[in-house]
């Protein structure tokens, strides 16, 4: 009978504390997002879509030897950058530029659409991480593996 109550004990302990959602950055960000207006939110769920979109494309436009150039964990992802900036095809020089073209139109949009007090907000939260002292970058040097034996998501690593 004991050996059936500790049983249950644990088990519903073990349910409470793996059944509990551990996410900092996301809670961060619904921080943020709760004080902007549901126009804004809009603006950005809208713009995200847009990005992934591109980005989609972007992915698919890849050759091998582009891929084999970003699982490259030897190298800076300065040096990596520039390796594969010297690979793309005019397409993929196109398709990056609409990117970057894309993503400073919606840093405009949504900065018009903000209050004072929403800036305000947005400049300490920028600035509190700016001056943190581990950002997780790495300046020059190689590519550190991460924690799963250096299998990280294929290309979800570029940002342009």
């Amino acid at each position: 009978m004991k050996l059936k109550n500790i049983i249950l004990t644990l088990s519903f302990f073990s349910l409470m504390l793996f059944n509990t959602v551990i996410s900092a950055q996301d809670s961060n960000f619904n921080v943020i997002k709760k004080e902007l207006t549901k126009q804004q939110r809009d603006l950005l769920e809208k713009e995200k879509l847009v990005m992934k979109t591109n980005r989609d494309a972007f992915k698919a436009s890849l050759t091998k030897e582009q891929l084999v150039i970003l699982r490259d964990r030897t190298i800076s992802k300065a040096e990596l950058r520039k390796q594969l900036v010297a690979t793309f095809s005019r397409e993929q020089k196109s398709l990056v530029k609409k990117q970057q073209v894309s993503l400073r139109k919606a840093r405009d949009n949504f900065r018009k659409t903000l209050t004072g007090e929403q800036r305000k907000m947005l400049k300490e939260r920028i600035d509190k991480i700016r001056t943190s002292k581990d950002r997780g970058e790495l300046k020059d040097g190689p590519r550190k593996n991460n924690a799963n034996n250096g299998k990280k998501k294929e290309i979800e690593e570029i940002s342009f």
